[in-house]
């Protein structure tokens, strides 16, 4: 069984992309005067927003073998936390096959 994504408007994920990006701003400017917990937090997210553009294109390109072609949504890879548009839009989890006795 496929699951198909509901498809939001451009308007929905620029908002959502611009509150990620303000909160990691915040964050990242209240880092020296952080709590320990709040520290390793903000290095996840940093972590996270860093790691997130390369695996949307390796999974674009290597996981679903398409051609080196580019798309006009791969702009997002230069957006911090343009990725999770393609988590939520685009993104196919790979069929999980029954193992055969």
């Amino acid at each position: 069984m496929r699951m198909v994504a509901k498809v939001q408007g451009w308007t929905f994920w620029a908002a959502v992309i611009t509150a990620v990006n303000g909160l990691h701003l915040w964050l990242f400017f209240h880092l020296p005067s952080a709590h320990p917990v709040q520290f390793w937090i903000t290095i996840a997210i940093h972590t996270v927003a860093c790691i997130g553009p390369f695996w949307m294109l390796a999974h674009w390109f290597i996981k679903r073998r398409k051609k080196v072609c580019w798309q006009r949504w791969m702009w997002l890879f230069f957006v911090p936390w343009g990725f999770l548009w393609y988590v939520f839009e685009k993104w196919e989890p790979s069929e999980v096959r029954p193992a055969e006795s």
